[in-house]
């Protein structure tokens, strides 16, 4: 008899099971089914502030940092599923979906979101410092997928919060350019990898024709030969170190004109350029200053991103007012590729 019951309602639709019934029907459930379903421990709490930092990460911050349709399927939906299983991954998603509505909000809520970012970026800090030294097949792709989101969140801060006092541009870029550069070796391991896998289009370039006139080369060309002339009229001319960061330089214009990543083509100089080029921008010496200025015409190209701005304008502006007036003429293709006016002294 109440196998028949049972089946009988079984076949009917949920809409059509009135409520006499259905307690007719848990009336024939054994006992201890029922002590097991009555003793579910409660589900928790739900978290509404990282609820809240996950939609905004799935409606629109994977977007500010995807370049393609396919790149976005995978900040979309890759990634956050990577970050299922790994915790410091997580982290850097809140903290970068948080820094992206900080940058949009104003007085309370900018300090709130601000604040929130900052502690969930540590904490992706955190523990990313206990993966670095054990990359694995499971973990590279998370790995990988928080250097990039931590290098977008180095650019991002400095427009986000008030500056420091006395603090220029060319500092927080230093600053920038240090953070990267303690990860650069980890980084360049990972590409290989991650570039056999299912995010293989976040380090693949175009390496078609350029689709624009290469006007770059000329510059760069002229980059060596002032160079050249310096090693000659001075011996303490850094020449090796300036020589690396023209050379890879070169390479990242070119891939800018072939319509390569702009993200991967800015993050690869910053990666393959010598460290000592750093400290030669905090000395402010001519030449670096220089480089680095051609450089901004990458920055140019992802100003219409949320975390890059006018990094461009804002450094070309500073490096100019560094300048004398003949050195400021070695950076007139800057000035034509990217529009910026520089008013005369």
């Amino acid at each position: 008899m109440r196998s028949r019951v049972k089946a009988h309602i079984s076949t009917l639709p949920h809409s059509e099971i009135s409520p006499s019934v259905a307690s007719h029907c848990l009336a024939f459930q054994p006992a201890g089914r029922m002590e097991a379903i009555n003793s579910c421990p409660s589900p928790k709490e739900l978290n509404f502030e990282e609820l809240e930092l996950m939609v905004q990460w799935c409606t629109t911050t994977h977007r500010s940092i995807a370049h393609s349709d396919a790149a976005e399927c995978i900040w979309h939906a890759v990634i956050p599923r990577e970050a299922m299983h790994h915790p410091f991954l997580m982290h850097g998603i809140l903290a970068l979906s948080a820094l992206h509505l900080a940058f949009t909000s104003s007085g309370g809520m900018k300090e709130r979101y601000l604040m929130t970012a900052l502690s969930h970026r540590s904490q992706a800090r955190v523990g990313l410092t206990k993966v670095q030294d054990n990359l694995n097949e499971s973990n590279t792709n998370a790995v990988f997928a928080l250097f990039n989101i931590l290098i977008v969140f180095a650019f991002a801060l400095p427009l986000t919060m008030e500056p420091l006092k006395d603090q220029t541009p060319l500092d927080e870029l230093c600053e920038v350019f240090r953070l990267t550069k303690t990860w650069a070796g980890t980084i360049t391991a990972l590409i290989e990898r991650v570039g056999d896998g299912e995010m293989k289009q976040l380090v693949e370039y175009d390496d078609s024709p350029p689709r624009m006139p290469d006007t770059s080369r000329v510059a760069i060309m002229a980059l060596c030969r002032m160079n050249a002339t310096l090693t000659r009229q001075n011996p303490k001319h850094e020449h090796d170190i300036y020589s690396a960061a023209i050379k890879h330089l070169g390479d990242s214009l070119d891939k800018l004109a072939r319509g390569g990543e702009f993200m991967i083509i800015a993050f690869q100089w910053i990666l393959q350029f010598p460290p000592r080029f750093v400290d030669l921008l905090r000395e402010r010496e001519p030449f670096a200053l220089i480089i680095l200025a051609h450089f901004a015409v990458i920055l140019h190209s992802l100003r219409g991103h949320w975390w890059m701005g006018e990094w461009a304008a804002r450094l070309i502006s500073q490096i100019s007012q560094q300048l004398g007036s003949e050195s400021k003429q070695s950076i007139g293709w800057v000035l034509d590729a990217t529009g910026c006016y520089i008013p005369p002294l």
